[in-house]
């Protein structure tokens, strides 16, 4: 049963407590509070997920600081009013000065999951924390967060609301699914990031690498007044799997609060093609109820081959970008969902990660598991070059994409409209797959293994 509670967590520093084809010109708003100069509010910066903000981008760059959190950090470090915001896989919580990065506050949401693999049947985290990038509402002062929180036998994915200023919880509720008979919170894995809109923060779910156990896809939308007022939308009712992970990215919303994502495979692996189940292998359009309003189904994706590497990205004109395992990135109409054009060829290694938009040059920029930067041409649209030197999801800052190479543990940048790689950084440490930095307080974050680099 779903609990909602109010405490005041401890908040110190230092190592966590016990805390109980069409030219596209117009632009996509959103219904969640803007990000002020120098914020990173969520992943990719924006509801549209377009991965860009305004200039000028830092040059030059080496490593300000590293702040050794003790876990790996997955999700993008998040910004608001100068302060940098980041959780770990020890479901730990810190705030930290951009001067320097020492730890303003730090808070502990409970217990992670461990010997994950030998608990769940599979999967490659352990321990199991924050996974995803969390959200920040501006409007409240408040960061939102999703731990995966161990307690005796039990396991359940806990929506955390802490005060920006203090890191003191101020409400929190289990979000896990309306699970059907025989399944458990267990199979989930809170991958994808979350969102906020319409009074809400979504929380998408899917499988452990690997498959292991019976789960669906999921997004489960949470009242931000009361978290345990939810809503629900499930993929695959007709069969199982159709997880909802995009390689960390989050779901989009446009200005009407409408919400996207995109789904993989039906689980096990379908043996023709399209995916035979509902909603799998598609993007989906949900209202902010999370009723389905519209889908589109990948028509050459089927066994594993998952339209849900990526997240949808919001382009001007109406447009959804979307772009999966079969190498085919579609330009959708964001009413219904019909394909407008395609551009096959994309990356042909298995494209991972949010894509980012640049919109001087009109360029998609999708990350390329083999390694590369594709470069989608929206004017045509067209394949473009791909450029080597990054295989993590990119961002754009004022006309320059920074990308990390996670084999190369660099940080790289390119210029979006020649493609030139103009820089190159050792980070120093190791990288998490499907890393994305963001940008803030005038540094460039990258999460890795062991917390967070910023660069200036």
């Amino acid at each position: 049963m779903l609990a909602l509670v109010l405490v005041l967590a401890a908040c110190t520093s230092g190592p966590p407590a016990a805390d109980p084809s069409p030219a596209l010109s117009s632009s996509v708003t959103s219904p969640a509070p803007a990000a002020g100069a120098g914020d990173w509010l969520g992943y990719h910066a924006d509801p549209a997920r377009t991965g860009a903000v305004a200039g000028p981008s830092p040059t030059g760059v080496q490593v300000a600081w590293a702040a050794d959190l003790g876990g790996a950090v997955r999700g993008q470090p998040l910004v608001a009013g100068g302060t940098i915001f980041a959780a770990t896989e020890t479901d730990r919580v810190v705030a930290l000065d951009p001067a320097d990065g020492h730890v303003v506050w730090s808070t502990s949401l409970g217990t992670p999951l461990t010997d994950v693999t030998d608990t769940v049947g599979c999967g490659n985290i352990d321990p199991l924390g924050v996974t995803s990038t969390g959200v920040i509402d501006t409007a409240s002062n408040t960061l939102w967060v999703v731990g995966e929180v161990s307690e005796g036998d039990a396991v359940h994915h806990r929506l955390f609301g802490l005060d920006l200023g203090t890191g003191s919880i101020r409400v929190s509720a289990d979000v896990d699914p309306p699970l059907p008979p025989g399944q458990t919170p267990l199979h989930l894995l809170q991958r994808a990031s979350l969102a906020l809109g319409n009074g809400r923060v979504y929380v998408p779910y899917g499988g452990h690498l690997g498959d292991c156990g019976h789960y669906h896809g999921w997004v489960v939308g949470a009242d931000t007044g009361d978290p345990t007022q939810q809503v629900s939308f499930q993929v695959a009712p007709d069969g199982e799997g159709g997880a909802i992970w995009q390689s960390g990215g989050a779901p989009a919303l446009d200005d009407a609060g409408n919400v996207f994502v995109s789904t993989g495979n039906a689980n096990p692996f379908p043996s023709e093609e399209p995916d035979p189940l509902r909603y799998a292998e598609s993007v989906v359009k949900l209202g902010p109820d999370l009723q389905p309003l519209a889908d589109y189904k990948d028509p050459e994706a089927g066994g594993d081959e998952d339209l849900s590497t990526g997240n949808p990205v919001l382009l001007p004109g109406g447009r959804v970008f979307a772009v999966g395992k079969t190498n085919t990135a579609f330009l959708l109409d964001g009413g219904d969902l019909h394909r407008v054009a395609d551009v096959p060829g994309v990356c042909d290694s298995d494209p991972d990660g949010g894509p980012a938009y640049d919109r001087a040059s009109n360029r998609v920029f999708v990350p390329c598991r083999g390694g590369g930067l594709q470069v989608v041409e929206l004017d045509g649209p067209s394949l473009g070059p791909r450029l080597d030197g990054a295989d993590s999801a990119p961002v754009v800052v004022g006309g320059t994409v920074w990308a990390v190479d996670v084999e190369e543990n660099t940080l790289n940048a390119f210029d979006a409209a020649t493609g030139k790689r103009i820089e190159s950084v050792d980070v120093g440490t190791d990288l998490p797959v499907f890393v994305s930095p963001s940008f803030g307080a005038g540094l460039l974050l990258v999460a890795t293994t062991q917390g967070v680099t910023a660069f200036r």
